[in-house]
């Protein structure tokens, strides 16, 4: 039973996570405000762990380990990450993406 309260958007972007006090990049598959889709190798997360992802310079979201299935885990965000950070790393939206620099990305986290 999916538990999804939205749609997740699909991407392919590198990310850094931090579970339990382990740092480690990660490919992130699909995201959304309420969580996210991530691979990684050789991770083995317990269900409740505390997670930190890094977004966007600066921005740093908490989560928790959902669920792991092999290299893959969902993350979900107790407090909803802004619709303009899923819109940067959307593929769907992947030619929009102009300069995330600081002033940008600030306007689009809104």
């Amino acid at each position: 039973m999916d538990r999804r309260s939205e749609p997740r958007s699909g991407t392919m972007d590198d990310v850094r996570i931090t579970i339990d006090g382990a740092g480690m990049r990660c490919a992130m598959r699909n995201l959304s405000p309420s969580g996210c889709m991530v691979e990684c190798r050789n991770i083995v997360a317990r269900i409740g762990s505390p997670v930190q992802l890094t977004l966007l310079p600066g921005y740093v979201a908490q989560g928790e380990v959902s669920w792991q299935l092999g290299e893959s885990i969902g993350i979900f965000f107790p407090e909803p990450i802004s619709a303009g950070i899923v819109r940067h790393y959307a593929l769907e939206d992947w030619m929009l993406r102009g300069d995330w620099s600081m002033a940008n990305w600030r306007a689009a986290s809104n």
